[in-house]
């Protein structure tokens, strides 16, 4: 098992924005990592697969996390929202921006081709950005990949 810890938590997605996903209403069925809490030494361990917890079992509180990969995964490369009664299409787009990681999606009118920037997001780490673009997606119903669509876009 891998410790989350401040290091790790730019790996791996930490029990508050978990939580954060989760009030959001976002699926995470699909989680292949867990955290667990280790009664014992009285902290938060990720582990691979949910595995039953037994009795004599130390960890506990085991809930799903997510990666770096998996929220790229769970976002749309591209999407076309209506916003306004305007049509729109873009690409979802990750940068650098020295301190921050920015994650959002490269909007453009599909009749004037004018940008518009609705779907952004930016944090010290670039799990926390995509995890912040995943929950205004999620509250939008757009850009969200979801165990019916496998991997096709939002048309």
């Amino acid at each position: 098992m891998i410790e989350l810890n401040e290091k790790t938590q730019q790996d791996f997605l930490n029990r508050e924005w978990v939580q954060r996903l989760l009030e959001a209403g976002v699926d995470m069925s699909d989680a292949k990592y867990y955290i667990v809490y280790d009664i014992n030494e009285q902290r938060d361990y990720i582990r691979f697969g949910k595995q039953p917890l037994t009795f004599a079992c130390t960890h506990i509180r085991q809930i799903p996390t997510y990666t770096v990969s998996e929220l790229l995964y769970k976002l749309h490369e591209w999407i076309y929202p209506t916003i306004d009664g305007e049509e729109y299409s873009g690409g979802l787009k990750v940068s650098k921006d020295a301190p921050f990681y920015i994650a959002h999606y490269d909007l453009k009118n599909k009749e004037d081709n004018a940008q518009h920037e609705e779907f952004y997001a930016k944090s010290k780490y670039p799990i926390e950005s995509l995890a912040m673009l995943l929950i205004q997606c999620h509250k939008k119903y757009i850009g969200i990949k979801t165990k019916d669509t496998k991997n096709i876009d939002n048309k």
